[in-house]
């Protein structure tokens, strides 16, 4: 029986790979099309990646009358695509156009990173946060009564402002979805300078033994005036780090396939979250996107 059942996985994970391929060779055949009919001086139109080697890298390449190469990768549009079958024209029809007519330098949203005080100031919000998501309600008290001698409900979004200072004890599935937060912690305080490097991405961490994070909880206000930042380049680089790696997340979902062993799902999409907002994306802390 055993033997079968893995058969059974095989079989699932081909019909599943063999299903991609077809879906990503019809939508390739209208995207070649897309370009002949935008393009009208583009020459030896082709596809690349459809149906071997890494599909990731799937893409229309050709040559304009200038005699300029092109490539139009289509594992992005095709992604969303599958979501959203419905729109499937549209799609092509935005990313082969942003492609062509993409937006001007002065189009761009200058990204302001946030300041050593806002992660400071956000950090001890996400303690607050954690702390109240502890399985122990009487444990989680003890968070709201620190969150309120120290001020920091003024440091909460509204989501969490609700969260922390609701009446009753939260829904469960919030308490573990806040809990989650803990993960974001981890890029404030190594960018604060609380440890010299972010954990590997696999592995979770434990906030409370932190010696930042237990200095914060002693004395809030040291927090704030004595914050520091790391380099805004090292802050940005550790952001495409991550990013990537949220990438190979996602693409791993999208595709039915098990997750790097060195990449645990959630770990990164904590990590991402914070370290984008701490670059700028996002008008508030409950409004970051996580585009990939």
């Amino acid at each position: 029986m055993k033997a079968i059942h893995i058969f059974r996985r095989w079989w699932d994970r081909q019909n599943d790979r063999d299903a991609f391929k077809k879906g990503m060779a019809e939508f390739s055949k209208l995207c070649r099309a897309a370009v002949v009919h935008h393009v009208p001086d583009a020459r030896r139109v082709r596809a690349r990646a459809i149906w071997y080697g890494d599909q990731t890298r799937a893409r229309i390449l050709w040559v304009d009358g200038m005699g300029r190469k092109w490539q139009w990768h289509l594992f992005l549009p095709f992604s969303v695509s599958l979501k959203k079958p419905s729109e499937r024209d549209i799609i092509i029809e935005r990313s082969l156009q942003n492609l062509l007519n993409p937006p001007q330098v002065n189009d761009w949203h200058e990204l302001a990173y946030r300041t050593a005080e806002q992660v400071a100031q956000r950090l001890l919000a996400l303690i607050a946060v954690v702390w109240r998501a502890n399985a122990s309600e009487e444990l989680a008290q003890q968070g709201i009564a620190w969150a309120k001698k120290h001020g920091i409900d003024t440091f909460l979004s509204p989501l969490e402002q609700r969260f922390v200072f609701h009446a009753q004890r939260p829904e469960q599935q919030d308490i573990v979805n806040f809990g989650w937060r803990a993960e974001a912690m981890i890029p404030l305080v190594w960018a604060l300078g609380g440890m010299p490097a972010l954990p590997p991405s696999h592995q979770r961490g434990d906030i409370w033994k932190i010696p930042l994070v237990q200095q914060a909880r002693e004395s809030p206000a040291d927090l704030i005036a004595g914050a520091r930042l790391r380099p805004d380049n090292v802050v940005g680089d550790e952001e495409i780090r991550l990013l990537n790696e949220h990438w190979h997340v996602v693409d791993a979902q999208l595709r039915g396939q098990a997750v790097r062993a060195d990449l645990d799902a959630g770990v990164v999409m904590e990590r991402r979250y914070a370290l984008s907002w701490m670059i700028g994306y996002g008008e508030s802390w409950d409004e970051v996107p996580l585009d990939t």
